[in-house]
């Protein structure tokens, strides 16, 4: 794909949007957007955008922002949401199936999908995540987290169990339903055993803070270490180094002691480390490796299918200069048709390090980014509580 065609599919598609979604439509006339203006990567800043928050639960604006009619929605796509007020998307399955796409893409470069056979998820089993959260306006509605779950089609250990004899027990004694979550140790520690001796191509993928939490209580009782084939990787993705990740709270993750602790754990390098960038509101998947100069994540994006840019935290002007904190917006034509996705406005917080090509690994047609901070307070709370959830603390 080139750059002409690019824009022009973006100009297409911001007009389509309008003429779909009233909302939209009001945004732009109160902006005077000229849906005929040439677009390039000087002017995106220009694009009406959509906020993040108006896709919050709790401001019931997520159905203005449909472009179909409620009824040809697959289902809502829920974020997996640390405060109990998670982002709600309306999706049909064309956008879903651009979604999965762009994220087998991200495993594929940066965790060589293609090559895995054992996949270790800290993550309930699929059953389980076909059963929640729950409905929307009478609509079901299913975690983001489960369709890009679903694009691995590989042997699969999923290490969150639901303790249903202490919630039954709980449930006895005090009158109320709580959710207890546990780390399966057992299950860790076979599988792990089981990659070593037969020197299968795993990953073991998911919240960087259970990652760590459960590696660093397992080697700290155990003393153990693991030999790990070449071809094993690590993948982390959707933050969580503030130590809070859906409704699991725990310390502070330093990235470099991540780094040196899973290294030493399993006798891998930094360069079988991935990272992965996504948010529930954009179809966009953005995958990076860790950079020694920087002691962080390289997040790359692949400018054939969307663009990035920053805008100020005080008055929202866009940013232009390199190495300079601003606030994440996600801008892409392709995966919205179902919603007005085309340029959203998160709340995280980064910095470009290069517009077109990765200074280390040298990828080009990139956008190099990292992230480095959010702007709302991540509190860790929502429905489920979890006790006992790691298995080796003392």
């Amino acid at each position: 794909m080139n750059e002409p065609k690019f824009f022009e599919d973006l100009r297409q598609e911001i007009k389509k949007t309008a003429d779909d979604c009233n909302y939209y439509n009001a945004l732009c006339r109160k902006n005077d957007y000229d849906f005929d203006m040439t677009l390039n990567d000087s002017n995106l800043e220009d694009i009406p955008f959509i906020n993040w928050n108006l896709f919050k639960a709790s401001n019931k604006m997520f159905d203005k922002l449909l472009r179909i009619p409620f009824e040809k929605l697959a289902y809502w796509t829920i974020s997996s949401s640390t405060t109990g007020d998670p982002s709600i998307v309306g999706r049909g399955p064309e956008d879903i199936s651009v979604f999965q796409e762009n994220y087998k893409k991200v495993f594929e470069e940066y965790s060589h999908m293609s090559q895995i056979k054992k996949l270790i998820l800290f993550s309930p089993k699929m059953a389980f995540l076909n059963r929640m959260p729950g409905r929307w306006m009478g609509k079901r509605g299913y975690l983001f987290y489960r369709d890009i779950t679903d694009i691995w089609n590989i042997d699969t250990t999923f290490l969150l169990f639901f303790n249903k004899w202490k919630a039954a027990k709980y449930m006895l004694t005090h009158f109320r339903f709580k959710a207890f979550i546990e780390v399966d140790g057992k299950a860790f520690e076979r599988e792990l055993t089981k990659i070593e001796h037969k020197r299968i191509p795993a990953l073991i993928a998911n919240s960087a803070p259970l990652i760590f939490k459960t590696v660093f209580d397992y080697k700290k009782k155990t003393g153990r270490t693991f030999d790990m084939p070449e071809s094993f990787r690590i993948q982390t993705g959707g933050g969580g180094w503030s130590g809070i990740k859906g409704r699991v709270k725990t310390m502070p993750i330093d990235k470099i002691k991540f780094i040196e602790l899973l290294s030493e754990f399993f006798n891998v390098t930094s360069e079988n480390f991935a990272d992965l960038f996504g948010a529930t509101e954009t179809p966009a998947a953005f995958g990076g490796h860790w950079s020694k100069n920087h002691n962080d994540f390289l997040l790359h994006v692949d400018k054939n299918t969307a663009r990035i840019i920053l805008r100020s935290i005080n008055d929202l002007e866009r940013i232009k200069t390199l190495n300079q904190e601003g606030i994440l917006e996600i801008i892409t034509p392709y995966g919205v048709k179902s919603y007005a996705g085309i340029a959203v406005l998160l709340d995280d917080i980064v910095q470009i390090v290069n517009f077109n090509r990765c200074p280390e690994c040298g990828r080009e047609n990139v956008i190099v980014f990292r992230h480095v901070g959010r702007l709302t307070p991540e509190i860790g709370k929502g429905c489920s509580s979890y006790t006992r959830l790691f298995p080796f603390a003392e």
